[in-house]
């Protein structure tokens, strides 16, 4: 579950899909529930992710810190979206 979470999230994050090309409303569908899942992890709905929302959706302090680019203490969708093209999916 914490890993399908995470691929959600990152699945939100692509502005652009192959599944998109092949049938564009899977993929608007698809993008609508990692956005919700997002969402839902974000608690104070800042649109990015704090160490803290992190930690509650189950998942390691390690991995904040390689997504979290900037060192600002928050994981944005960029961010996630260049951890999924720099670590694959």
């Amino acid at each position: 579950m914490k890993l399908k979470l995470t691929l959600l999230i990152l699945a939100a994050s692509l502005p652009f899909s192959s599944a998109h090309a092949q049938d564009p409303s899977a993929a608007d569908a698809a993008a609508d529930r990692a956005r919700d899942a997002f969402m839902k992890v974000d608690t104070n709905s800042d649109g990015a992710l704090d160490l803290a929302e992190w930690k509650a959706a189950g998942r390691r302090e390690r991995g904040f810190t390689m997504i979290d680019a900037d060192k600002d203490g928050k994981v944005t969708p960029a961010e996630l979206r260049a951890a999924m093209a720099k670590y694959g999916k």
